[in-house]
């Protein structure tokens, strides 16, 4: 299950600070120091958008995004890798699905700027369609695909129409 999801790197000048991360248990957010994700990674803890490569260095982890932001001023946000749309000033992440109910499958995502929402799968296909957005992508066949740190919960309704999910 995802403990934890990177929604932006933190940055003075072109030194990299820290990381902040949205904690999916506690559903608070926090900054961590490369030291801190290190060591989280090596006790077994997973972290989204992030990995600890070969030679040790904290980085981000593509195959859960490409289009991670750093934070490099005050509401100033660039893309991590240099090839992406230089434009692109939001940054969402999946971190949980809630699988079925009455309304069908909803995504919770998290943004670079804060803001929890939950979207259904045709909102999150129309996100997908104009950024990157970590933890899913579209398969050749028009499906949203999770990537597999991502959070699946059975979704259940009370008579009131409020989902809730269910581990």
């Amino acid at each position: 299950m995802c403990k934890a999801t990177v929604i932006f790197e933190e940055k003075l000048g072109k030194r990299r600070e820290g990381w902040a991360v949205y904690l999916n248990q506690s559903r608070d957010f926090t900054w961590y120091s490369d030291k801190q994700v290190k060591a989280k990674i090596a006790s077994g803890e997973r972290i989204n958008g992030v990995m600890v490569s070969e030679t040790g260095e904290v980085m981000m982890d593509e195959a859960f995004t490409t289009g991670l932001l750093a934070k490099t001023g005050l509401a100033t946000f660039t893309p991590i890798m240099e090839d992406e749309d230089s434009g692109v000033s939001k940054y969402f992440a999946v971190t949980r699905v809630l699988k079925g109910g009455k309304a069908g499958d909803r995504y919770e995502l998290v943004s670079n700027r804060f803001k929890l929402e939950v979207v259904d799968a045709d909102r999150l296909k129309a996100l997908l369609s104009l950024i990157s957005v970590g933890g899913a992508r579209v398969d050749e066949k028009g499906r949203v695909v999770i990537h597999e740190g991502v959070s699946v919960e059975d979704a259940t309704e009370d008579p009131k129409g409020v989902r809730e999910g269910v581990s």
